[in-house]
């Protein structure tokens, strides 16, 4: 009998370490994360090869008659029209992912609806022409 309720105890005792655990982590995941993605939902990732911090690189199929890359043609000339600087591009790659988080948020966004919309190192998919004004101007701050 004694057996079994110190297995109950610790049983308890177990469970209760784990919740507290997955608990205290979990709020400090949300933190990093608050950190990591901007007001307009743009999200950071490491440097891209080649990258310009001044432009806005717009990436989907160039020269495509797919939705997506209208889409990005005419965002890219929206962005134009309001004077920001633009580059438009089907092909992109990352000089160094330091860490297994860094691939999540580089999978995560690249995963996502076309255009994918990079600003200052921070990218987000299918953003509207308002999220990636807003961005910039946040970004020229």
């Amino acid at each position: 009998m004694n057996i079994v309720k110190l297995l109950i105890i610790l049983s308890v005792a177990g469970g209760g370490y784990h919740y507290w655990k997955a608990h205290s982590e979990g709020a400090s995941s949300v933190a990093v994360e608050a950190s990591i993605t901007s007001e307009s939902g743009f999200v950071s990732l490491p440097p891209m090869e080649g990258e310009s911090s001044d432009a806005v690189l717009v990436v989907a199929a160039e020269n495509c008659p797919h939705e997506d890359a209208q889409r990005a043609d005419n965002l890219a000339q929206a962005l134009s029209e309001k004077g920001i600087p633009v580059v438009r591009t089907h092909n992109i790659s990352f000089n160094h992912i330091s860490s297994n988080k860094e691939a999540e948020r580089i999978t995560s966004v690249m995963n996502g609806s076309l255009p994918i919309v990079f600003v200052d190192g921070r990218a987000k998919s299918n953003p509207t022409l308002e999220e990636v004004v807003a961005e910039y101007e946040g970004a020229s701050q």
